[in-house]
């Protein structure tokens, strides 16, 4: 069947940022056995851990010591646009919120979290982020095939040409001989 050519589905790697320790290690024991796990103590550490590493999607603290959670976002944005980022916060504000979805978050959890709605949270980042690499993979193989096309299309435009000039060389050939045999069926009446 066709379900063993495929490549199996590669292992998502999930980093979580936060400058506590606690709320890393509690993310990193419910998340280690469906994900490569990365952890970073600080916003510039994870930018230093998506710019090494394929990093699919991010929890990521928005109060921490120097860095805040919304720069973070907006910086791994512009590492990977398609990094998925969840962002916590002890404190609700709509400010806060607004920004997170403004620069792209894709959840917006409080802290203490629940471990259910954590999980759903992270599947669905990580499902929105294998869609976006096989629209990826979909273009690649559109333009592939345009360019495919493009070079039939140029066969067929040379192959019509070059039929073209044999149409209007026979046409030339014929030109006097169409006169010849034409004399020769005047003569042939007399």
């Amino acid at each position: 069947g066709l379900k063993q050519d495929k490549v199996p589905p590669r292992k998502f790697t999930l980093l979580i940022v936060d400058d506590e320790e606690g709320p890393r290690q509690s993310l990193r024991v419910v998340f280690k056995d469906d994900y490569t796990i990365l952890l970073a103590d600080s916003g510039p550490k994870a930018i230093e851990l998506a710019k090494q590493n394929r990093v699919d999607a991010v929890i990521s603290d928005i109060r921490m010591a120097g860095m805040s959670g919304i720069e973070l976002l907006g910086q791994l944005k512009a590492v990977d646009p398609a990094i998925e980022v969840i962002m916590l916060t002890a404190y609700e504000t709509i400010e806060t919120a607004r920004q997170a979805l403004r620069y792209g978050a894709c959840d917006y959890l409080n802290k203490p979290f629940d471990i259910g709605t954590m999980r759903t949270a992270v599947a669905s980042a990580m499902e929105r982020r294998a869609l976006s690499d096989e629209m990826q993979l979909n273009n690649v193989r559109l333009l592939e095939l345009q360019s495919q096309l493009q070079n039939q299309k140029l066969q067929e435009e040379i192959t019509k040409s070059r039929g073209e000039i044999y149409a209007s060389i026979i046409h030339d050939i014929n030109g006097p001989l169409t006169i010849i045999s034409g004399f020769i069926q005047l003569i042939n009446q007399r």
